[in-house]
């Protein structure tokens, strides 16, 4: 079967366009895997250096809980989500470096 050569110049640019649009997919999937991958290790590395008192529900079990599960999530192939739902359910409610204890303010000398 012959064809013309307006339409195989027509073929070849819709070939070329469709595998432009399959590497900048691939290229944006790419990014969001390291990105994930890069927020996961943030998760890990806050767990591991927070103070058992900084953890919501506090004690060494939360703690050691958290760190099964980012590490286990790992093999599981849900890093990222595991990251995610540490950084909301522990960084975002206790940052870091605050106390959880409540104190109150100081009161005025009485004279």
């Amino acid at each position: 079967m012959l064809i013309a050569a307006g339409e195989e110049a027509a073929i070849w640019t819709a070939f070329g366009g469709f595998m432009w649009l399959m590497v900048c997919f691939w290229i944006v999937f790419a990014l969001v895997g390291i990105a994930l991958l890069v927020f996961w290790i943030i998760a890990i590395v806050d767990c591991a250096q927070r103070k058992l008192e900084e953890f919501p529900q506090g004690g060494e079990s939360a703690k050691t809980t958290w760190l099964v599960i980012l590490l286990v999530s790992w093999v599981a192939g849900l890093n990222g989500v595991a990251g995610i739902v540490y950084y909301f359910m522990v960084m975002r409610k206790n940052p870091r470096g605050k106390s959880t204890d409540i104190v109150p303010p100081p009161q005025p000398p009485q004279s």
